[in-house]
């Protein structure tokens, strides 16, 4: 009896103590750690970032604080928020952050990282008007469902004379699935640069170009409006841009975030991890790309109000799209109600679909995409060294989580 009595008491002992070292919390980091942390973050940052007069200011700024004691007694989690509060108030690369429950080279991974839809979200296809809106909040995925959701949405697509993506809400995600998008627009065998990625070495300057080859039918002549916002970030603002600067996009919404910094995870010490911005991304010809500025819309429109401004736009042209010597082969319609070139009807009338499920599916409830008011992307960077663009981030926290912002279906 007395050695289970003593058996039992041991238990609870160590029942208590390990309740007593949750309630503790994590622990803090010694001055050590800490040092070690603001030592490597400041040679990663002097030895990758691409624009050394501000890796030289962010060294400066963590010596300071260090100095100043005012990572000390810091756990990992506040101490990460500390130190990317300190960076991006030197300079606001919304890449840059220190983070505390990252795993580098783990990338998006997860399901429920990605998103059951892999970037894709919605795909409509208008029953009145030869055109097709596909809704990305991302993030993208540069593995075999990213692409896959990519690939189906622009089949659907693939008889539309217009196409409206909207890439509001998306932080961004790996460039290639904007890239493989992108390539759709243009005619086969026509590869166009979209950016160029500087590194701090020049001579490993990266060019994203279109793709030779993307599955199923090209839309070279369907007119495109891309509808961004200010949580539009990273990779999505790539995207944006590359077609803008192309002249095969029109961009509809808000100035973009502007998360132009490309980069990867790296370890540190203390658990520790850091995403690394190190490839600047530029314009076709060199000139400046977005980071810090954001892509300037083609047509700026109140929050909300990004669907409809693109509707006005495709509106005010169908009169004149069956001049279009292509209009036959891009258009949604059948041969049989192809509207004539010289069509009497009204605008809004020619070609008109008739068949029973149209009525069915016109206005049936409102794009949830149309609210006025946003909750702000809280998109976190997970992207691994292979990975051509990342989400925009967010400061870490104890309880942070890769996500994205979207509008509930």
């Amino acid at each position: 009896m007395s050695r289970a009595l003593t058996f039992l008491a041991g238990a609870c002992l160590l029942i208590n103590t390990a309740v007593g070292a949750a309630e503790a919390g994590p622990v803090p980091l010694d001055h050590g750690q800490v040092a070690d942390a603001v030592a490597t973050i400041s040679r990663l940052l002097r030895d990758h970032y691409p624009l050394p007069d501000i890796s030289a200011r962010y060294g400066k700024v963590l010596a300071r604080g260090l100095k100043a004691g005012r990572y000390d007694g810091q756990a990992p989690c506040p101490l990460a928020s500390r130190l990317t509060e300190d960076l991006r108030a030197e300079h606001a690369d919304l890449h840059l952050s220190v983070r505390c429950d990252a795993a580098p080279g783990d990338g998006l991974g997860p399901e429920e990282v990605a998103g059951p839809y892999h970037g894709i979200a919605a795909v409509t296809v208008d029953p009145d008007l030869p055109v097709t809106i596909i809704r990305s909040p991302g993030p993208w995925t540069a593995n075999e469902a990213g692409f896959a959701s990519a690939a189906a949405a622009m089949t659907l697509a693939a008889r539309s004379h217009y196409v409206i993506i909207n890439v509001r809400g998306n932080g961004g995600g790996n460039g290639e699935i904007g890239v493989f998008l992108a390539t759709y627009f243009f005619p086969v065998g026509q590869e166009r640069l979209l950016v160029r990625g500087v590194h701090r070495d020049p001579a490993r300057e990266e060019q994203e170009w279109t793709y030779g080859y993307v599955p199923g039918r090209r839309l070279a002549d369907a007119k495109l409006y891309i509808l961004v916002d200010a949580h539009t970030g990273s990779a999505a603002e790539g995207f944006g841009f590359g077609l803008q600067r192309a002249g095969r996009a029109t961009i509809v919404g808000q100035t973009t975030a502007g998360a132009g910094i490309a980069g990867h995870l790296e370890d540190l010490p203390g658990g520790l991890s850091l995403f690394l911005p190190t490839k600047l991304l530029r314009a076709p010809d060199g000139g400046d790309g977005w980071e810090g500025v954001g892509v300037r819309p083609d047509v700026v429109t109140e929050p909300g109000q990004e669907k409809a401004a693109a509707y006005d736009l495709i509106r005010a042209d169908w009169p004149t799209a069956p001049q279009n010597p292509n209009f036959a082969l891009t258009t949604t319609l059948p041969p049989d109600r192809r509207p004539p070139l010289d069509a009497t009807a009204t605008p809004w009338d020619l070609g008109q679909a008739t068949l029973p499920q149209a009525e069915r599916c016109r206005h049936t409830e409102p794009d949830p995409d149309d609210a006025v008011s946003r909750p702000p992307t809280t998109s976190d960077s997970t992207s691994t060294r292979r990975t051509s663009r990342s989400l925009i981030t967010t400061q870490p926290t104890a309880a942070s989580h890769v996500g994205h912002s979207q509008p509930e279906d």
